[in-house]
């Protein structure tokens, strides 16, 4: 079978190869692409809404700590490997975004595109479930009730990983403008009942 690309993997062994010998590295990978493997064949048949959330993260995240949990590496060193990582992928694209809110009255767009990206990339056909609570041209906000990236990481038993997932939102979103509030208090991958999602421009907070 030949390898497909995977940034997240790709990053992963980047990464280790700047902390292990390369033997360490390429055994640590190869068991880490044959989990991925294994974890794509066995949900074959789940919808492809949600490839972009599982295939591009969340079984490259279980497939990497599954095989450094292989490699003999404790459960709280491989979470705290995996999140470093993710935090410095999501710091970049974090930088990224808010070279491109510098776009004069780009912020004012930004309540109104979270109101309409999430429907679309996280809706229901990807697995999550979300109730809004207010849409407008100034703020969005909404409880993600249900998350694919916590259920399928609980599911095979490395719940713990989840958190990565969720301050890759903050790295990404946070400060991302002025004139932008990102607000969220809880998650549910770190225990809350639901992710409470809040994206607001500055000065019209009820």
């Amino acid at each position: 079978m030949k390898k497909p690309k995977n940034k997240f993997l790709s990053v992963v062994e980047r990464e280790l190869r700047a902390q292990y010998s390369a033997d360490f590295v390429e055994k640590t990978m190869k068991k880490a692409w044959t989990r991925y493997y294994a974890l794509v064949l066995e949900n074959k048949d789940e919808p492809k809404a949600m490839a972009i959330h599982t295939r591009e993260r969340i079984y490259p995240g279980i497939a990497s700590f599954d095989a450094l949990l292989a490699m003999e590496i404790e459960r709280e060193k491989a979470v705290k490997i995996l999140a470093d990582f993710f935090r410095k992928r999501s710091t970049k694209k974090g930088n990224t975004i808010r070279k491109i809110m510098k776009i004069p009255g780009l912020y004012r767009w930004i309540p109104r595109i979270f109101a309409k990206m999430t429907p679309k990339f996280f809706g229901e056909p990807a697995g999550f479930q979300a109730n809004f609570l207010e849409q407008s041209k100034t703020a969005v906000k909404f409880d993600m009730l249900v998350c694919p990236y916590h259920e399928i990481c609980k599911k095979y038993g490395c719940p713990e990983i989840v958190a990565m997932f969720c301050d890759a939102d903050d790295a990404c979103y946070g400060n991302m403008h002025p004139r932008i509030r990102w607000m969220r208090t809880k998650t549910l991958g770190k225990g809350g009942d639901c992710c409470d999602f809040e994206v607001r421009i500055a000065g019209n907070k009820k």
